[in-house]
């Protein structure tokens, strides 16, 4: 039981047991028992996503454990997290394989989320493959699956978000509806995840509890130091390790050497096959080093009366758009400024990508009492991790959090292929500012607004064996200024064999704000005919041909009645001229046929 109690102090950056009873959140996890999950998640990392939020969350929480497929269950009923709840959750994993035929979101967020409301905010952890299928068949079974999916996105996040309900997706596989949970952690205010490890689900979880119940830290740097300054009154390492590995050495700033084997009787120390808890109370000022190989997941958590504060930090940051920021330090409860702040202090935010690299970092300078200023926006896309530091020549203070930062727009091509949805994530843009253009093959598409911030894509029949294009535009008009937007290919067709442009098949996608490139290298065309006789070339050619005959071929058979044009006369005679080249090389290659002699 000390254990996990260290594991929830560490968590909540060292707070004490009081401030646990006063802040304990109320959170629900919502686990995917469905069918495919035995194709998404052989391994069951269901299971060990149960046996880390057994051991996260703090005493004096409450708790409960959903499980829906088909249906929705509660295996385990809400109540207060102490030791008998925790072995009910340990015992569930066989009931994890239980699999129900379909998977029914909607309803999962609706009964999970509604059952025994109270005054505090609830948390749901959604785990699941993110994909709403719903029982029946054919075209109905589309339609219905459209619907719920819909209802999701417009009614029922909006919903949970005025009831503060956070929702934090964490998704199982890779095969998943991202725009969904995404959509849905955006409106919600959650955090939004993808784990195929039980490391990456330990990073989630680790995430996700940081944004319940933020802590500060002490960071690590580089050479495995920290920094320990005399207002802490304790701290508590989370150190990771591989799989076996031997546990590190923590060496006080007297030289003094900490180990699992030996260390004071003061000291508490836990750990596992993946990672070591250890607890200082009363701990020396100066650094501290850390001996042996740690994660880049490790982190310092401390108590003292000296705490960093901040206005509410978002979970999800716009690509392209800055964030504004408000930091103060607090003692006692009392906001500090002038001569009662620590001299020399700078404030500073940085975002970094989950391995590391640094996407972008601001000062922000004092103005009476808090620091104020905004963080850049950044091109990239996906997970990051906000870290915001208070530092002087007497202490740090450092918090954490992960962000999700998604494209200002993004466009997903509907299940039935027919259509192509516009939303936009930006609080700030919508239907009235924001003007959506789209086109197929040079060809424009109609655009029609179906809601304050969502437009529809109206797309042709297309050849089903074709995967072609749709190139979307946005012009936005805000704060007096006009934001150009170029979004994400979406591809018709993303599954078929060909491609219009070849070669950037593999990088194509279907929607959405965690974009992948769409170009194609600049050498990439050459290297497709390096070592090609003419011939094979001219076959190339015309296959290429037939295939762009193919894709045209609608939209030629739509212009047929109008006047011809010497357009229409050039690209007919190529064509002509390709297959004559074709014919030609064969009959140069019969003539070189010669019959053995004897």
């Amino acid at each position: 039981m000390r254990a996990l109690w260290l594991v929830v102090v560490l968590m909540l950056g060292g707070f004490p047991a009081w401030s646990l009873a006063q802040t304990a959140p109320d959170v629900r996890m919502v686990v995917d028992v469905s069918g495919s999950m035995k194709q998404n998640d052989p391994g069951n990392l269901r299971a060990s996503a149960l046996g880390f939020a057994a051991t996260l969350l703090p005493s004096g929480a409450r708790g409960s454990v959903w499980t829906f497929g088909t249906t929705v269950g509660e295996p385990v009923v809400e109540g207060e997290v102490d030791g008998a709840w925790r072995e009910r959750v340990g015992q569930l994993s066989p009931r994890l394989t239980d699999y129900q035929q379909f998977t029914d979101i909607e309803r999962a967020l609706r009964e999970a989320s509604n059952s025994a409301p109270d005054s505090r905010h609830r948390h749901l952890i959604l785990l699941t493959d993110g994909m709403v299928d719903l029982p029946a068949a054919g075209d109905a079974k589309t339609q219905l699956d459209e619907a719920s999916r819909r209802r999701i996105l417009a009614s029922l996040a909006p919903q949970l978000a005025d009831e503060n309900v956070v929702v934090h997706p964490i998704a199982l596989s890779s095969n998943v509806d991202l725009p969904l949970l995404e959509q849905v952690a955006q409106t919600t205010g959650g955090l939004a995840a993808v784990a195929h490890t039980p490391d990456e689900l330990l990073r989630a979880f680790l995430d996700v509890l940081d944004r319940i119940l933020p802590g500060d830290r002490v960071p690590i740097d580089a050479d495995q130091q920290f920094r320990v300054d005399p207002g802490i009154d304790e701290f508590n390492a989370l150190l990771f390790r591989a799989p076996g590995g031997e546990s590190p050495v923590l060496i006080g700033p007297d030289g003094e050497r900490y180990s699992r084997e030996d260390h004071p009787g003061n000291v508490e120390w836990q750990g596992s096959d993946r990672y070591d808890l250890i607890t200082v109370p009363n701990p020396a000022a100066g650094e501290w080093r850390i001996e042996g190989d740690i994660g880049a997941d490790s982190r310092i958590g401390i108590h003292s009366d000296l705490v960093l504060r901040s206005g509410d930090l978002p979970a999800t940051l716009y690509r392209g758009f800055a964030t504004p920021l408000d930091v103060w330090l607090e003692q006692d409860g009392d906001t500090l400024a002038g001569d009662a702040l620590p001299g020399g202090l700078e404030v500073s935010a940085a975002l970094d990508d989950l391995d590391g690299n640094a996407l972008a970092q601001v000062s922000l300078p004092p103005r009476e009492g808090h620091f104020r200023g905004e963080l850049p926006g950044v091109d990239a896309l996906g997970n990051a991790r906000l870290a915001i530091t208070a530092r002087s020549d007497r202490l740090i203070r450092q918090r954490v959090q992960t962000v999700n930062v998604v494209a200002a727009l993004s466009a997903t091509l509907g299940q039935d292929g027919q259509h192509i949805t516009v939303r936009a994530n930006h609080p700030d843009l919508n239907a009235d500012n924001t003007r959506i253009t789209a086109s197929l093959t040079g060809q424009s598409l109609e655009v029609r607004r179906v809601g304050d911030r969502e437009w529809s894509i109206t797309v042709p029949q297309t050849d089903p064996g074709q995967s072609l294009p749709v190139r979307i535009s946005a012009e936005a008009e805000l704060d007096g200024r006009t934001l150009q937007f170029e979004l994400p290919i979406v591809r018709l067709n993303p599954d078929a064999v060909v491609g219009l442009s070849g070669a950037d098949m593999e990088r194509a996608i279907t929607s959405e704000s965690r974009e992948q490139d769409d170009s194609v290298g600049e050498s990439g065309s050459d290297s497709l005919t390096d070592g090609l006789t003419a011939s094979q070339m001219a076959d190339i050619a015309v296959e290429k041909a037939r295939q762009g005959w193919q894709v045209a071929r609608p939209y030629v058979e739509r212009y047929a009645q109008r006047p011809v044009t010497w357009g229409a006369v050039a690209l007919v005679f190529c064509l002509w001229l390709l297959w004559r080249w074709r014919q030609a090389a064969r009959r140069r290659r019969q003539a070189r046929r010669e019959e053995p002699s004897l």
